[in-house]
């Protein structure tokens, strides 16, 4: 006990993890939000429909990442204020033509094969529409990261998760739309609102390219030379499932990978935005003091697996039973899938937000590299599941067990940019294993 009180003690004296907590506590709320809408929408929405939610959303996040040319995370980097301003405002000015060149691409398509169904044109349009907010949103996102504005960061991410989940439930009368367009709506009126309130972003003019914002943008050329190649390719890696598995499974199987995946990227998500974002910010800090970056480095590392190792252990093992007595017995096997998911999880949830240190590093290149071999090996997983072995859990297992992999891999390079001890850290783990997940592994069994 007295050891949990000095622990306590000692996170509340730093600063670095009463920004985590705040941040946390605020995007804990955020994401607990989803997942709360989530017992709602799952009635109102057949698996047919998220899968199509799920897919259109894919490509709009996939637009996204193009759009803004990967300069939101030259906003971490900068330090004036008003090489912030430039940034945001270039950056701004991409995001507008990108999608405006594809709603007009869109456009013309449509009129050239001559198919006007009103669902497929609202969904079709709200993709440029969601990607531009979507990376408006981004941006903003990251303007209050460098800022060190971590409670601007937490009412941002609170206000958008309620805002989506009571417009999707609103609009469940037309659900062939109903999901995208409340998650769209929700982002738009997110962006307007802090566009007006953040001095940095009001008065943004979408005018010619500034000379200052040319030269800043030729500064972080690296961000749209090798990270936005990379985020592609890191996102289509991920999203390769929703992609694939239609074709080999069909429809009501995308919707139950996509259900379970989805809600059990929360924790993770919740993780990559609050420890990441405190995380990179303090690293940018630290960087001319190695010995410094490195302990507060392998410090979060300990304390992120004593927190995940048990619920990612609790999923592993009775992942079937929590759905069905969560969701109903028809989302039975999401819970299946989730407990193939979750080691795969567990190491991005840990590994994510200790990766923003290639960011610090500018490391741009190697994380390119990173992502089109994973994208490699996690399409010829799903390939050999989907062509030879015809077997949807075999299929996310092999899936599950090549991101397990490189996402380990990842942050062991991350170590090693940190200057952290491999073998303490392989020590730490072997340890806990041992202590917190044989336990309930022998439980499992007995049971």
């Amino acid at each position: 006990m007295q050891l949990l009180r000095n622990s306590f003690r000692e996170l509340m004296n730093s600063e670095f993890y009463r920004n985590i907590a705040g941040l946390f506590s605020g995007i804990f709320a955020a994401r607990l939000v989803p997942a709360l809408f989530a017992l709602i929408i799952a009635r109102l929405y057949a698996p047919e429909y998220f899968g199509d939610f799920v897919l259109f959303l894919t490509i709009a996040s996939f637009l996204s990442i193009l759009a803004t040319g990967g300069y939101e995370r030259a906003l971490l980097l900068a330090s004036e204020e008003t090489d912030k301003r430039n940034i945001f405002s270039f950056a701004m000015k991409v995001n507008l033509t990108v999608n405006l060149v594809v709603m007009m691409s869109i456009l013309i398509l449509l009129w050239v094969i001559g198919d006007w169904q009103t669902v497929k044109i609202i969904n079709l349009f709200l993709i440029p529409a969601y990607s531009y907010f979507f990376g408006s949103v981004q941006l903003i996102r990251n303007l209050l990261i460098s800022n060190k504005s971590f409670k601007k960061l937490s009412v941002l991410e609170f206000s958008r998760a309620l805002l989506g989940g009571v417009a999707q439930t609103a609009f469940f009368t037309w659900p062939e739309t109903g999901l995208f367009l409340g998650i769209t709506l929700s982002q738009a009126f997110i962006y307007f609102y802090y566009a007006l309130k953040l001095p940095t972003v009001s008065g943004i003019t979408f005018s010619r390219f500034r000379k200052d914002e040319v030269r800043l943008a030729k500064r972080y050329v690296n961000f749209p030379k090798f990270s936005v190649p990379s985020e592609m390719f890191n996102f289509l890696s991920s999203q390769l499932p929703v992609f694939m598995i239609k074709p080999f499974f069909g429809d009501v199987m995308l919707g139950l990978y996509s259900f379970s995946h989805r809600y059990l990227s929360i924790p993770v998500q919740l993780t990559s935005i609050s420890i990441g974002s405190v995380y990179v910010q303090k690293a940018q800090s630290l960087k001319d003091d190695p010995s410094a970056l490195s302990a507060l480095t392998a410090d979060l590392f300990r304390k992120q697996f004593r927190l995940a190792l048990i619920p990612f252990t609790l999923l592993t093992l009775w992942g079937e039973e929590i759905f069905t007595l969560l969701f109903g017995i028809e989302w039975a096997f999401s819970g299946r899938l989730a407990q193939i998911m979750a080691p795969w999880l567990f190491a991005v949830y840990i590994g994510s937000p200790l990766a923003t240190i290639l960011v610090v590093r500018e490391k741009q290149r190697i994380s390119m590299i990173y992502n089109i071999t994973l994208l490699a090996a996690r399409a010829l997983a799903l390939l050999a599941g989907g062509l030879w072995l015809k077997d949807i859990s075999i299929t996310i297992g092999l899936f599950s067990a090549t991101g397990f992999l490189f996402f380990t891999g990842l942050t062991l390079y991350s170590f090693r940019l940190a200057a952290v001890s491999w073998s303490i850290t392989l020590r730490f783990t072997v340890i806990h294993l041992a202590i917190m997940a044989l336990p309930l592994l022998l439980l499992k069994i007995w049971l």
